[in-house]
């Protein structure tokens, strides 16, 4: 004999259900997604190493100026000696370090530029006119053999903190360089490029050096 009654075997079906194909298609899709893109951080994360990471896409620099190096200014203290010629250059874009790129002035031979009187190289000033970080040494070369290690002792001088090799390469920052006292290469076809350092590879575009 049956002791139950119809609601009861009613109740019990409804128990049974489960949830709609459609319902339980959509989740599989979307835990597929998330399982999928966890993977691909996973492994790009495992596979990114040095040289992995083109300079172009983390830093741009453009409209470069032709000066005259101000009276009174020092390569230590302003990025250049008074009296040499220099090009100033703008950072339009940059996710960089100072120790993340080398700069270099190519001629249009594509041959490293040479300074023909006196010596010079490459440095960061703040909007304050300060060198915050320069190139070793000056020399008769324009091409950084190593990444900037010469930072300002002024405090403050790098967006408000102190100078070192970890400090951010922003857009607040120009790039000066200092071609010695030889006659402006004005008109020589000179180009600028920084290159890639420690997890960065390859060069920027040329920047021409009007």
């Amino acid at each position: 004999m049956n002791v139950f009654g119809k609601s009861e075997r009613s109740w019990r079906k409804a128990r049974k259900r489960g949830v709609s194909p459609i319902i339980a298609t959509i989740l599989l899709v979307a835990i597929t997604v998330v399982l999928a893109a966890v993977l691909y951080v996973l492994i790009t994360g495992l596979t990114h190493g040095p040289g992995s990471v083109g300079i172009g896409t983390a830093f741009n620099a453009g409209n470069p100026v032709s000066s005259t190096c101000g009276a009174g200014n020092t390569y230590a203290a302003n990025g250049c000696k008074a009296g040499d010629i220099i090009y100033t250059l703008t950072v339009e874009s940059s996710s960089i370090t100072f120790t993340s790129a080398q700069f270099e002035v190519k001629t249009a031979t594509g041959s490293i530029a040479a300074i023909t009187t006196g010596t010079g190289g490459f440095a960061i000033v703040n909007t304050a006119g300060v060198a915050v970080a320069a190139s070793a040494a000056t020399s008769a070369s324009l091409a950084m053999t190593s990444p900037f290690s010469v930072f300002s002792a002024v405090a403050g001088a790098c967006n408000g903190n102190t100078c070192s090799s970890s400090s951010p390469l922003t857009s607040i920052y120009t790039i000066v360089i200092d071609l010695g006292t030889a006659p402006s290469p004005s008109g020589q076809g000179y180009t600028f490029v920084a290159i890639g350092v420690g997890s960065y590879s390859g060069t920027t575009s040329p920047v021409s050096l009007p």
